[in-house]
């Protein structure tokens, strides 16, 4: 809960030229266009999240694309939207809820939330990224059963 409300609070933050300056030297062109079309407050979460695993000696070139694009699938979703997908979740309805042809934006997004792993993941095959950090952003929202990296980054996503 301490999270989401943080979350909430910093979700105005604008994106640091360090911010830029990470992916610039993390990503290829590709990918780093897929880094830069993500939402400002992605943008912040994404480098929080690298630099979390950076701080810890966790250094992996694929594990720090993952962190940086972990959720670029999630489009360009609004702050409202993403506070239904919340509370959605919390009442266990987001699949419910969620609904990708319907005709109310609020539906869409709620879908788009919750399925941003998937189409991002396929956004990075498009992208030619590393098998490797496709699979951890298909997966950064599953069960880690005993991938040490992407327990790692869910780790870090959790503490940014």
């Amino acid at each position: 809960m301490h999270q989401r409300v943080r979350q909430f609070r910093e979700a105005s933050v604008r994106p640091s030229a360090a911010d830029y300056a990470l992916a610039l030297e993390s990503l290829a062109p590709p990918l780093l266009a897929l880094f830069k079309a993500q939402h400002e407050r992605d943008i912040v979460h994404s480098a929080r999240t690298a630099r979390w695993l950076i701080d810890r000696g966790h250094g992996d070139a694929s594990l720090i694309a993952a962190a940086l694009l972990h959720d670029v699938g999630r489009g360009g979703s609004m702050l409202r939207d993403r506070v239904a997908y919340v509370a959605a979740g919390w009442l266990r309805a987001d699949s419910r809820l969620g609904a990708q042809a319907s005709r109310f934006e609020l539906r869409r997004a709620v879908e788009r939330s919750r399925t941003h792993c998937e189409t991002g993941a396929a956004m990075l095959v498009q992208a030619n990224a590393p098998e490797r950090v496709v699979d951890l952003v298909r997966r950064h929202h599953s069960t880690a059963a005993g991938d040490v990296m992407l327990a790692l980054l869910q780790q870090a996503d959790a503490a940014s």
